[in-house]
Formats: structure tokens, C-alpha cells, sequence
């Protein structure tokens, strides 16, 4: 069996620079003194970098159909039978007021878009709560 030389070719090809002054200003050692701890530095990177995925721009189709989907599921006019009083702070209701006037259709009042909001959490945290209230 043939030992595996792979990390000392990347110690091989890593070059290092062999002027230790304190106070040099190239490039090999302004980040650090130690001629051997740069070398791993290196190894390290080399081995270990990969590129981000880069984001994705979003176009104005998908934007069209994201507000259409949030405005099906948030901001359809509904009308309430058996209310109840939800007492929230007044800049929360200034900001619901604002998305459900602007963005609504017609009908749609703040109440309806509260109430689609928890009907929504409640179904994405079913199975969570359902584990919660067992403990």
C-alpha cells in the first residue's frame, strides 16, 4: 500500500516567504510570523475552500406570483361569524391596517388578515404543538 502523499503536494506547492523580519510588509507575513503555521494556513485553505452558490435574482413573474399566493392565503376577504376581541399593541394594528388597505381587496379589513396570519401559524405549528402539549 502506497502512502498517501496528496497533503504534502499542497505543502509542496504552497510557497512561503523565507524573509522573517518582524516588521515586513509582504503579503506572507502580515497576517503571521510563524513560516509553519502559514503553510498549514494554507494547506487548510486550499483544501477546504468552495464557492457560495450565488443568489439567484428573482424575477417580476415570480414576484407576481409570490404576492398572489400571499394575497390568497392572508388577504381574502372574510367574514367572521363567531368573533372574538384580540387586544394587540397599536403600532401592530397601524402596520396590519397598512399591508391589508394597501395590498387587500376590497372587504378586506384588518381583522380578516389577523385571523388568516393565526390560522396559517396554527397549521404550519400543528405537529410542534401537538409534541408540546405532551411533554
Amino acid at each position: 500500500m502506497q502512502p498517501d502523499n496528496s497533503t504534502n503536494s499542497i505543502i509542496s506547492t504552497s510557497t512561503v516567504n523565507s524573509d522573517n523580519t518582524i516588521n515586513s510588509t509582504t503579503p506572507a507575513n502580515a497576517d503571521n510570523l510563524f513560516d509553519n503555521e502559514q503553510i498549514a494556513t494554507e494547506a487548510t485553505a486550499i483544501t477546504t475552500t468552495t464557492e457560495a452558490p450565488k443568489q439567484q435574482r428573482i424575477g417580476k413573474q415570480q414576484r407576481k406570483s409570490d404576492f398572489a399566493e400571499f394575497k390568497a392565503t392572508f388577504l381574502a376577504p372574510a367574514k367572521l361569524v363567531n368573533r372574538h376581541a384580540l387586544n394587540i399593541e397599536g403600532d401592530l394594528w397601524d402596520r396590519l391596517e397598512r399591508v391589508s388597505r394597501i395590498l387587500g381587496d376590497r372587504g378586506t379589513t384588518v381583522s380578516s388578515y389577523a385571523n388568516a396570519i393565526l390560522a396559517e401559524h396554527l397549521k404550519q405549528y400543528a405537529d410542534d404543538i401537538e409534541i408540546w402539549r405532551k411533554l
